[in-house]
């Protein structure tokens, strides 16, 4: 008996996981557009970071107003203290690239967070890869408010999410 209970400690003892994560967060009102020379770069940038911090992202992709992240989250790193170092380390990638045009770039407080199921991996990398030609017919909003509706979040500050300048 105490070998079954030793054998069972032992197996407990990992933390296995696969917490697939679309993330979504947009620039503020006063930011400027992403050039699109610089975006790939902040892909890149935005990849190499969230591995990192121990949660490998497998695409980082956005128009320039925004980015979308798929990655796989890291029991013991909170959602949260990740974007705000993306964000955080991205705007001063920016900046540093070009002081002039990106002056004022920040990306807004809030963000967007979506469990995935491993099933549907492949079609949301798909998605983001595909951000250019997504929103040559839905804007940034309607894409935004799709995904609030899709993962069934009712309670949603319209005013606060977009004129938020931080």
């Amino acid at each position: 008996m105490a070998y079954i209970c030793i054998q069972i400690i032992k197996l407990m003892s990992q933390s296995l996981t696969n917490i697939l994560v679309h993330c979504v967060f947009h620039k503020s009102q006063i930011a400027p557009v992403i050039k699109p020379e610089d975006r790939q770069i902040v892909n890149r940038f935005v990849r190499e970071t969230c591995q990192n911090l121990g949660c490998p992202c497998l695409i980082a992709n956005g128009p320039g107003d925004h980015l979308h992240l798929l990655l796989a989250l890291s029991p013991t790193v909170a959602l949260s203290d990740l974007v705000k170092e993306v964000k955080r380390l991205t705007t001063r990638l920016l900046k540093d690239k070009d002081t002039q045009f990106y002056r004022n770039f920040s990306w807004q407080s809030g963000y967007g967070a979506f469990s995935v199921s491993s099933k549907f991996k492949d079609a949301i990398y798909n998605y983001i890869v595909h951000q250019e030609e997504h929103h040559h017919n839905q804007s940034s909003k309607d894409e935004f408010l799709l995904f609030l509706r899709n993962a069934q979040i009712a309670k949603y500050d319209d005013d606060l999410f977009w004129n938020n300048n931080r």
